[in-house]
């Protein structure tokens, strides 16, 4: 799995030789690859109670110790989330830095049978893009793991 997760990233890394990322190509680009993973905006998420979804972090925790969603858990296994997903009701919200990894997983999800996840659009990016509460072990922060100086650009 982990692997896919490599493959996945280099293969982007490759498609986007190009100076600057611009958030509606990217976008664009995940949903032509994952087309039949549903997706949620952030500004639909943030419409909604935190309370009333499993949010998952399928980042690396050292990303995840440094910012994430409220409420969120870190679990990069499909398997791992799957199993989560069958103790609960809830609509399961699965996000990365970008939304390209997170697409990834929800494909993964729905090949193992469960229909109640979506991709946030634009992730964790475009959730501090926002401006939007996160935070890390220490409470409240504003600091964000950038992935790499590539993925970095998208972050304002």
């Amino acid at each position: 799995m982990k692997q896919l997760f490599l493959i996945l990233i280099i293969f982007t890394l490759a498609a986007c030789e190009q100076d600057g990322l611009i958030w509606a190509d990217l976008n664009a680009e995940i949903q032509e690859k994952f087309p039949d993973v549903e997706r949620i905006s952030v500004s639909e998420l943030k419409a909604k109670n935190l309370k009333d979804v499993i949010l998952v972090d399928v980042r690396k925790q050292e990303e995840f110790a440094v910012s994430h969603i409220p409420s969120a858990v870190n679990l990069e296994d499909p398997f791992d989330i799957a199993d989560l997903a069958s103790q609960s009701d809830k609509s399961i919200v699965v996000y990365c830095s970008v939304g390209y990894r997170s697409a990834a997983v929800v494909q993964e999800l729905n090949n193992l049978g469960i229909t109640n996840a979506t991709n946030l659009e634009g992730s964790l990016f475009e959730w501090a893009n926002e401006g939007l509460p996160l935070v890390n072990e220490a409470g409240n922060t504003r600091e964000v793991h950038p992935y790499d100086e590539y993925w970095g650009q998208l972050l304002d």
